[in-house]
């Protein structure tokens, strides 16, 4: 090959070089801009994703306000309780010395061992094992009866609360619900419980909705576009979901109190707390009370009901309007006479 052939293929392989490495580069432009455009498709995917997602939040959030009264905390069963056995006392094992009693009496030392005098050794620290696992057996011991205190005391608080429940003490109603729990999930709710009365057979509350906002007057949704939007919730329907969360709210009161304790009948009152505008205070405003018995309540399909319409079948008062919402009503009292049963 002359050098000119030489010249000539060096030359075409550099362009050639040059070629691949104009080529990869608009591959790579080409890769880029497809990437970019992905992009803008994720995140445009994305952001319908995130709409759809907080519109079906909202959603689900709705029907949580109506739907307070399908959860209910178990139901207390006094009579097994009262039944209950106080916690056996701890008997103190000795499992860890016997372990290191047992690995000491089976040693047996090797050619080696007793050759360099490791025998000793082993046996010293066997011997410390034993002691150390007597010393772990007493800790445990102590641990386990003071473990069976605590029991014990818990059994015992128990027990007195159920002999006072069969009772029909009134007097521990109030500790009971509180211990129990019962109305804790509701404060997710910002609905407080107060007891107001207690008989043996009967109780009343008064219930107030702390943050009037609960329900939502704007309702979020999903655009054609796929885009989130507000949109100010019909007068109409903001009021028939503020109804059936103020019932719903009612109806699991109720049902907490008749889980918990042996009542025949449970009268809630319940409403917002707002501000009174002629004296800058914030206060409790009745929108509905009720009477439930529980008889009345056990007939109920609660999975099915509309919380508003199902007010029909207790004694109740409720002032409302499907444009304007509620008006406030006399709170019921345990000793008023329609309600004697």
């Amino acid at each position: 090959m002359s050098w000119r052939q030489l010249a000539r293929a060096i030359a075409a392989d550099g362009h050639r070089r040059q070629r691949q490495a104009a080529s990869a580069e608009r591959e790579a432009m080409r890769r880029h801009r497809e990437l970019a455009k992905h992009e803008q498709e994720v995140a445009k995917y994305t952001e319908q994703a995130r709409a759809r997602h907080e519109a079906e939040q909202f959603a689900n959030y709705l029907e949580l306000l109506v739907s307070v009264h399908k959860d209910c905390g178990p139901a207390w069963n006094w009579p097994a309780i009262a039944q209950e056995q106080p916690p056996a006392h701890p008997v103190r094992t000795p499992q860890n010395e016997a372990a290191a009693g047992a690995a000491l009496a089976n040693y047996k030392p090797g050619f080696f061992e007793r050759l360099f005098g490791m025998d000793k050794k082993k046996v010293a620290a066997l011997k410390q094992s034993v002691g150390e696992g007597h010393k772990a057996d007493d800790a445990a011991y102590m641990e386990a009866v003071r473990m069976h205190q605590e029991a014990y005391s818990a059994w015992r608080m128990r027990n007195a609360q159920a002999q006072h429940i069969l009772a029909r003490d009134a007097r521990a109603y109030p500790t009971v619900l509180q211990l129990s729990g019962a109305f804790d999930e509701l404060t997710a709710f910002q609905v407080q419980v107060a007891l107001a009365e207690t008989e043996s057979e009967a109780i009343a509350f008064t219930c107030s909705i702390m943050d009037d906002e609960m329900v939502p007057r704007e309702e979020v949704k999903v655009t054609a576009a796929g885009k989130p939007s507000t949109k100010e919730i019909p007068a109409g329907r903001y009021w028939a979901l503020y109804q059936d969360h103020v019932c719903s709210a009612a109806i699991r009161v109720a049902r907490e109190a008749f889980a918990v304790l042996p009542l025949s009948r449970v009268v809630v009152n319940i409403g917002p707390v707002r501000l009174n505008s002629s004296n800058g205070h914030r206060e409790a405003v009745n929108y509905l009370a009720v009477h439930f018995t529980r008889s009345a309540l056990d007939r109920i399909n609660l999975a099915s009901i509309d919380p508003s319409d199902s007010m029909k079948n207790f004694h109740h008062r409720m002032k409302f309007k499907k444009t304007t919402g509620f008006l406030p009503v006399e709170p019921i009292t345990l000793d008023e006479q329609w309600i004697t049963t």
